[in-house]
């Protein structure tokens, strides 16, 4: 098949949209003139073409979160920096990468979940064009089916 960057771009900016259906996490907030979108799934329930084409290991025991900053409607790039908090208050830094795809622009970062596992997910975002910090924070359970 042959590589479709809009196709793909697209199924992302999809999943963001549609996640509340499938596993109601994807949530957004607004600051000002930015909106940032963001959720957490297990990477297992990605198509394995995307997750081929973005280098993500997909697997029940692996959880994913994205983010994607919106200033009037349009991507924006930013830093962005991830922790994520369990049950005994412990943190674990997560790093976000930058996913561009045909003007597309959102940020994931992967790592390990248990099964039952809840994590707090504390964001901080500073969009290169200026503003911010905007600090956002949700909390998610991971079922592994384990």
């Amino acid at each position: 098949m042959p590589h479709c960057p809009r196709r793909i771009a697209g199924w992302i900016a999809g999943l963001l949209m549609l996640l509340p259906l499938v596993a109601g996490a994807q949530q957004a907030d607004r600051f000002g003139e930015y909106e940032i979108h963001y959720s957490a799934m297990p990477t297992g329930m990605l198509n394995s073409t995307v997750a081929d084409e973005y280098g993500i290991m997909r697997s029940r025991t692996r959880g994913m979160v994205m983010l994607t900053i919106l200033r009037e409607g349009q991507p924006v790039e930013a830093r962005v920096d991830i922790v994520a908090r369990d049950n005994n208050d412990d943190l674990s830094e997560i790093g976000a990468r930058r996913v561009r795809d045909d003007g597309w622009i959102s940020y994931i970062g992967t790592f390990p979940v248990e099964d039952g596992e809840a994590l707090t997910f504390e964001i901080e975002v500073n969009p290169h064009q200026g503003g911010g910090p905007f600090k956002v924070a949700f909390r998610q359970t991971f079922f592994t089916g384990e």
